[in-house]
Protein backbone atom coordinates (compact mmCIF):
# COMPACT_ATOMS: atom_id res chain seq x y z
CA UNK A 1 0.00 0.00 0.00
CA UNK A 2 1.60 3.59 -0.79
CA UNK A 3 1.65 6.02 1.33
CA UNK A 4 -1.58 8.28 -0.14
CA UNK A 5 -3.31 4.85 -0.34
CA UNK A 6 -2.39 4.81 3.76
CA UNK A 7 -3.43 8.31 4.09
CA UNK A 8 -7.37 8.01 2.60
CA UNK A 9 -7.29 4.80 4.68
CA UNK A 10 -6.30 5.89 8.09
CA UNK A 11 -8.56 9.68 7.34
CA UNK A 12 -11.20 7.11 6.59
CA UNK A 13 -11.05 5.50 9.47
CA UNK A 14 -10.94 8.28 11.61
CA UNK A 15 -14.09 9.59 9.69
CA UNK A 16 -15.53 6.46 10.83
CA UNK A 17 -14.67 6.19 14.42
CA UNK A 18 -16.23 10.25 14.61
CA UNK A 19 -19.34 9.06 13.68
CA UNK A 20 -19.66 6.02 15.53
CA UNK A 21 -18.64 8.25 18.23
CA UNK A 22 -21.97 10.71 17.45
CA UNK A 23 -24.06 7.78 17.13
CA UNK A 24 -23.33 6.22 20.61
CA UNK A 25 -23.87 9.84 21.85
CA UNK A 26 -27.17 10.60 20.77
CA UNK A 27 -28.18 6.87 21.85
CA UNK A 28 -27.05 7.34 25.09
CA UNK A 29 -28.94 11.09 24.63
CA UNK A 30 -31.87 9.08 23.46
CA UNK A 31 -32.00 6.81 26.75
CA UNK A 32 -31.79 9.53 28.92
CA UNK A 33 -34.44 11.46 27.55
CA UNK A 34 -37.76 12.01 29.58
CA UNK A 35 -40.53 11.53 27.66
CA UNK A 36 -44.73 10.95 28.42
CA UNK A 37 -46.36 7.91 27.36
CA UNK A 38 -49.91 6.61 27.70
CA UNK A 39 -50.38 3.20 28.24
CA UNK A 40 -54.08 2.38 27.35
CA UNK A 41 -55.75 -0.22 29.73
CA UNK A 42 -58.43 -2.38 27.49
CA UNK A 43 -59.84 -5.19 28.92
CA UNK A 44 -62.77 -6.38 26.21
CA UNK A 45 -64.50 -5.07 23.47
CA UNK A 46 -67.85 -6.22 22.41
CA UNK A 47 -71.88 -4.73 23.84
CA UNK A 48 -71.78 -5.01 26.96
CA UNK A 49 -73.49 -1.17 27.85
CA UNK A 50 -73.38 -1.12 31.31
CA UNK A 51 -69.54 -2.39 32.00
CA UNK A 52 -66.78 -0.19 33.05
CA UNK A 53 -64.66 -2.93 31.64
CA UNK A 54 -65.99 -3.55 27.82
CA UNK A 55 -66.11 -1.03 25.84
CA UNK A 56 -68.70 -0.67 22.78
CA UNK A 57 -67.47 -1.44 19.88
CA UNK A 58 -68.67 1.44 17.78
CA UNK A 59 -66.74 3.75 20.86
CA UNK A 60 -63.54 1.72 20.16
CA UNK A 61 -63.67 1.86 16.68
CA UNK A 62 -63.58 5.81 17.38
CA UNK A 63 -60.90 6.02 19.66
CA UNK A 64 -58.35 4.52 17.79
CA UNK A 65 -59.39 6.29 14.77
CA UNK A 66 -58.87 9.35 17.04
CA UNK A 67 -55.43 8.29 17.91
CA UNK A 68 -54.35 7.67 14.00
CA UNK A 69 -55.53 11.30 13.52
CA UNK A 70 -54.07 12.84 16.54
CA UNK A 71 -50.54 11.59 15.23
CA UNK A 72 -50.01 8.86 17.60
CA UNK A 73 -47.57 6.00 16.59
CA UNK A 74 -47.97 2.85 18.83
CA UNK A 75 -45.00 1.18 20.31
CA UNK A 76 -44.97 -2.03 22.54
CA UNK A 77 -43.33 -2.43 26.05
CA UNK A 78 -39.82 -4.19 24.44
CA UNK A 79 -39.73 -0.74 22.84
CA UNK A 80 -39.64 0.98 25.94
CA UNK A 81 -36.92 -1.50 27.11
CA UNK A 82 -34.74 -1.00 24.06
CA UNK A 83 -34.92 2.55 24.42
CA UNK A 84 -33.51 2.51 28.42
CA UNK A 85 -30.49 0.07 27.70
CA UNK A 86 -29.45 1.88 24.17
CA UNK A 87 -31.63 4.61 23.47
CA UNK A 88 -33.73 2.83 21.01
CA UNK A 89 -35.69 6.34 19.36
CA UNK A 90 -39.53 6.07 20.01
CA UNK A 91 -42.02 8.24 17.99
CA UNK A 92 -42.65 11.50 18.58
CA UNK A 93 -46.29 10.98 19.95
CA UNK A 94 -46.08 7.25 21.37
CA UNK A 95 -48.79 5.02 22.56
CA UNK A 96 -48.98 1.77 24.27
CA UNK A 97 -52.22 -0.15 23.72
CA UNK A 98 -52.87 -3.16 26.25
CA UNK A 99 -55.27 -5.51 26.18
CA UNK A 100 -55.67 -7.64 29.49
CA UNK A 101 -57.00 -11.54 29.99
CA UNK A 102 -56.92 -12.58 26.64
CA UNK A 103 -60.38 -12.76 25.28
CA UNK A 104 -61.81 -14.01 22.11
CA UNK A 105 -62.70 -10.81 21.36
CA UNK A 106 -59.31 -10.07 20.57
CA UNK A 107 -59.38 -11.96 17.93
CA UNK A 108 -62.87 -11.34 16.04
CA UNK A 109 -63.79 -8.00 16.82
CA UNK A 110 -60.04 -5.89 17.89
CA UNK A 111 -57.40 -7.30 15.34
CA UNK A 112 -59.20 -6.15 12.12
CA UNK A 113 -60.09 -2.39 13.66
CA UNK A 114 -56.34 -1.84 15.00
CA UNK A 115 -55.31 -3.21 11.11
CA UNK A 116 -57.52 -0.79 9.55
CA UNK A 117 -55.82 2.25 11.76
CA UNK A 118 -52.22 0.71 11.16
CA UNK A 119 -52.24 0.30 14.86
CA UNK A 120 -50.33 -2.65 17.22
CA UNK A 121 -50.94 -3.91 20.61
CA UNK A 122 -50.12 -6.29 23.62
CA UNK A 123 -52.32 -8.78 25.06
CA UNK A 124 -51.51 -9.89 28.10
CA UNK A 125 -52.52 -13.54 28.12
CA UNK A 126 -54.13 -15.76 31.63
CA UNK A 127 -51.97 -18.64 30.22
CA UNK A 128 -53.72 -21.06 32.48
CA UNK A 129 -56.97 -20.06 30.46
CA UNK A 130 -55.54 -20.49 26.65
CA UNK A 131 -56.63 -23.72 26.05
CA UNK A 132 -54.74 -26.21 23.02
CA UNK A 133 -57.78 -26.71 20.54
CA UNK A 134 -60.88 -24.55 19.99
CA UNK A 135 -63.13 -27.87 21.50
CA UNK A 136 -61.22 -27.18 24.59
CA UNK A 137 -61.81 -23.19 24.52
CA UNK A 138 -61.77 -22.49 28.26
CA UNK A 139 -63.60 -18.84 29.94
CA UNK A 140 -62.68 -16.00 32.37
CA UNK A 141 -65.34 -14.42 33.86
CA UNK A 142 -68.04 -15.94 31.01
CA UNK A 143 -66.14 -14.76 27.98
CA UNK A 144 -64.30 -17.23 26.09
CA UNK A 145 -60.52 -16.89 25.94
CA UNK A 146 -58.38 -17.33 22.85
CA UNK A 147 -56.97 -20.79 22.28
CA UNK A 148 -53.08 -21.12 21.43
CA UNK A 149 -53.37 -21.95 17.71
CA UNK A 150 -55.62 -18.58 17.47
CA UNK A 151 -52.34 -16.51 19.62
CA UNK A 152 -49.79 -18.34 17.22
CA UNK A 153 -51.47 -16.90 13.77
CA UNK A 154 -52.42 -13.84 15.13
CA UNK A 155 -48.90 -13.00 16.75
CA UNK A 156 -47.54 -14.22 12.39
CA UNK A 157 -50.02 -11.21 11.84
CA UNK A 158 -48.28 -8.83 13.59
CA UNK A 159 -51.16 -6.73 14.47
CA UNK A 160 -50.57 -8.07 18.39
CA UNK A 161 -47.61 -9.05 20.85
CA UNK A 162 -48.17 -11.43 23.51
CA UNK A 163 -47.05 -11.00 27.69
CA UNK A 164 -47.93 -12.79 30.64
CA UNK A 165 -50.89 -11.95 32.97
CA UNK A 166 -49.79 -15.20 35.44
CA UNK A 167 -50.78 -18.69 35.00
CA UNK A 168 -53.60 -18.51 37.44
CA UNK A 169 -54.81 -14.55 37.78
CA UNK A 170 -54.31 -14.99 41.42
CA UNK A 171 -53.24 -12.09 43.43
CA UNK A 172 -49.29 -12.20 43.32
CA UNK A 173 -49.23 -9.72 45.92
CA UNK A 174 -51.15 -11.68 48.46
CA UNK A 175 -48.73 -14.58 47.72
CA UNK A 176 -45.55 -15.60 50.15
CA UNK A 177 -44.21 -17.16 46.76
CA UNK A 178 -45.05 -15.46 43.34
CA UNK A 179 -42.34 -17.07 41.35
CA UNK A 180 -43.65 -20.41 40.42
CA UNK A 181 -46.86 -19.02 38.79
CA UNK A 182 -44.65 -16.39 37.13
CA UNK A 183 -41.83 -19.21 36.26
CA UNK A 184 -45.63 -21.23 34.71
CA UNK A 185 -46.63 -18.49 33.06
CA UNK A 186 -43.43 -17.60 31.10
CA UNK A 187 -42.54 -21.51 30.56
CA UNK A 188 -46.63 -21.64 28.70
CA UNK A 189 -45.82 -18.49 26.74
CA UNK A 190 -42.05 -19.83 25.70
CA UNK A 191 -43.60 -23.12 25.06
CA UNK A 192 -45.87 -21.89 22.05
CA UNK A 193 -43.67 -19.80 20.78
CA UNK A 194 -44.50 -16.58 22.38
CA UNK A 195 -41.30 -13.97 21.06
CA UNK A 196 -38.81 -12.48 23.45
CA UNK A 197 -38.81 -9.92 25.27
CA UNK A 198 -41.61 -10.85 27.51
CA UNK A 199 -44.05 -8.19 29.33
CA UNK A 200 -45.86 -8.77 32.21
CA UNK A 201 -49.26 -7.65 33.87
CA UNK A 202 -49.68 -7.95 37.28
CA UNK A 203 -53.43 -9.52 38.02
CA UNK A 204 -55.68 -7.16 39.76
CA UNK A 205 -52.95 -4.53 39.32
CA UNK A 206 -51.50 -5.76 42.81
CA UNK A 207 -48.10 -5.67 43.41
CA UNK A 208 -45.07 -5.01 45.99
CA UNK A 209 -41.53 -5.68 45.94
CA UNK A 210 -41.63 -9.01 45.99
CA UNK A 211 -44.00 -9.75 43.08
CA UNK A 212 -41.19 -7.19 41.45
CA UNK A 213 -38.26 -9.36 42.02
CA UNK A 214 -40.44 -12.52 41.49
CA UNK A 215 -41.10 -11.40 37.71
CA UNK A 216 -37.20 -10.13 37.08
CA UNK A 217 -36.34 -13.54 38.47
CA UNK A 218 -38.54 -14.78 36.22
CA UNK A 219 -37.17 -13.10 32.82
CA UNK A 220 -39.93 -10.71 31.93
CA UNK A 221 -38.36 -7.42 31.24
CA UNK A 222 -41.30 -4.92 32.11
CA UNK A 223 -44.55 -5.11 34.01
CA UNK A 224 -47.41 -2.59 34.02
CA UNK A 225 -49.72 -2.07 36.52
CA UNK A 226 -53.49 -0.25 37.23
CA UNK A 227 -52.34 3.31 38.50
CA UNK A 228 -54.72 5.69 36.28
CA UNK A 229 -52.11 8.00 35.00
CA UNK A 230 -49.42 8.70 31.88
CA UNK A 231 -46.33 7.18 32.12
CA UNK A 232 -43.31 9.59 32.60
CA UNK A 233 -40.10 7.57 30.99
CA UNK A 234 -36.83 8.32 32.11
CA UNK A 235 -33.83 7.38 33.07
CA UNK A 236 -35.32 6.67 37.53
CA UNK A 237 -38.94 4.94 35.72
CA UNK A 238 -39.35 1.88 37.20
CA UNK A 239 -39.66 -0.35 34.10
CA UNK A 240 -41.77 -3.20 36.23
CA UNK A 241 -44.55 -0.67 37.93
CA UNK A 242 -45.67 1.02 34.48
CA UNK A 243 -48.95 3.08 35.26
CA UNK A 244 -51.67 2.76 32.39
CA UNK A 245 -54.45 4.80 31.51
CA UNK A 246 -57.69 3.45 31.96
CA UNK A 247 -60.39 2.75 29.31
CA UNK A 248 -63.43 3.09 30.54
CA UNK A 249 -66.24 1.06 29.05
CA UNK A 250 -69.81 1.25 29.01
CA UNK A 251 -72.22 3.94 27.13
CA UNK A 252 -71.64 7.70 27.92
CA UNK A 253 -74.02 10.18 26.79
CA UNK A 254 -73.98 13.76 27.81
CA UNK A 255 -77.27 16.41 26.97
CA UNK A 256 -77.20 19.78 28.03
CA UNK A 257 -80.58 21.05 29.90
CA UNK A 258 -79.20 24.89 30.22
CA UNK A 259 -76.75 26.91 29.60
CA UNK A 260 -76.41 30.58 32.02
CA UNK A 261 -73.37 33.82 31.07
CA UNK A 262 -72.90 36.04 33.53
CA UNK A 263 -71.04 39.22 32.02
CA UNK A 264 -70.88 40.92 35.41
CA UNK A 265 -69.20 37.79 37.25
CA UNK A 266 -67.53 36.62 33.95
CA UNK A 267 -68.71 33.11 34.20
CA UNK A 268 -70.34 30.69 32.06
CA UNK A 269 -72.50 27.59 33.90
CA UNK A 270 -73.78 24.97 31.58
CA UNK A 271 -76.10 22.38 33.48
CA UNK A 272 -75.55 18.75 31.52
CA UNK A 273 -76.97 15.07 32.98
CA UNK A 274 -74.68 12.31 31.97
CA UNK A 275 -76.10 8.77 31.06
CA UNK A 276 -73.63 6.20 31.68
CA UNK A 277 -71.42 4.73 34.29
CA UNK A 278 -69.31 6.95 36.09
CA UNK A 279 -65.84 8.20 35.16
CA UNK A 280 -63.69 11.29 35.40
CA UNK A 281 -63.86 13.72 32.70
CA UNK A 282 -62.12 17.14 31.41
CA UNK A 283 -64.04 19.74 30.07
CA UNK A 284 -62.98 22.44 27.82
CA UNK A 285 -63.94 25.90 25.98
CA UNK A 286 -62.83 25.47 22.61
CA UNK A 287 -63.19 28.36 19.99
CA UNK A 288 -62.88 30.88 21.55
CA UNK A 289 -61.69 33.39 19.39
CA UNK A 290 -57.54 34.52 19.82
CA UNK A 291 -58.18 33.53 23.70
CA UNK A 292 -56.70 30.12 25.06
CA UNK A 293 -58.52 27.12 25.53
CA UNK A 294 -60.05 26.94 28.72
CA UNK A 295 -60.01 23.83 30.79
CA UNK A 296 -61.38 22.80 33.80
CA UNK A 297 -59.45 20.41 36.44
CA UNK A 298 -60.47 17.11 36.03
CA UNK A 299 -63.79 15.65 37.48
CA UNK A 300 -65.53 12.06 38.50
CA UNK A 301 -69.10 12.48 37.31
CA UNK A 302 -71.82 10.28 38.36
CA UNK A 303 -75.31 9.29 36.40
CA UNK A 304 -77.39 12.36 36.54
CA UNK A 305 -77.14 16.14 36.33
CA UNK A 306 -74.11 18.14 36.94
CA UNK A 307 -72.52 21.87 36.55
CA UNK A 308 -69.84 23.15 34.57
CA UNK A 309 -68.56 26.84 35.81
CA UNK A 310 -66.24 28.38 33.67
CA UNK A 311 -64.63 31.71 34.91
CA UNK A 312 -64.07 33.79 31.73
CA UNK A 313 -60.97 35.85 31.23
CA UNK A 314 -63.08 38.48 29.60
CA UNK A 315 -66.64 39.68 30.40
CA UNK A 316 -67.48 39.81 26.26
CA UNK A 317 -66.75 36.29 26.40
CA UNK A 318 -70.07 35.20 27.75
CA UNK A 319 -71.99 36.20 25.28
CA UNK A 320 -69.89 34.81 22.58
CA UNK A 321 -70.45 31.25 20.70
CA UNK A 322 -68.49 28.84 22.27
CA UNK A 323 -67.93 24.82 21.71
CA UNK A 324 -68.27 22.80 25.33
CA UNK A 325 -65.75 19.87 24.67
CA UNK A 326 -65.96 17.11 27.29
CA UNK A 327 -62.70 14.27 27.29
CA UNK A 328 -61.61 11.64 29.09
CA UNK A 329 -59.52 13.23 32.19
CA UNK A 330 -56.18 12.33 30.13
CA UNK A 331 -57.53 14.06 26.79
CA UNK A 332 -57.27 11.25 24.80
CA UNK A 333 -60.74 10.92 23.62
CA UNK A 334 -63.41 13.23 22.88
CA UNK A 335 -66.87 12.00 24.45
CA UNK A 336 -68.92 14.87 23.60
CA UNK A 337 -69.43 18.74 21.58
CA UNK A 338 -71.82 21.02 22.60
CA UNK A 339 -72.21 23.44 20.31
CA UNK A 340 -74.65 25.83 21.74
Amino acid sequence: MNRKRLIYVVIAGIAAVGVLSWICAELRAESRRPFSVPILMYHDVGETANSPWCVPIETFRAQMISLREQGFKTTLPSDIASNRQWGKPLPRKPVIITFDDGYLSNFTVIEPVLKENGLRAIIYLITGQVAETAANRREYEGKKCLVWPEVSAMQKRGTFVFGGHSQSHGNLAASGEPLPDLAECLKQLKLHGIRKPFAFCYPFGQYNQNTIKAVQEAGFQTAVVCEDAVASIGPATNLFALPRVSVMGGSHDFKLLNKEADAKYKTLIYRLVHTGVPLEISAGLRGTGNESDIWLPARTISRGEFDLQFMLPDADMANTQKKLEIWDKHRLFKLATINR
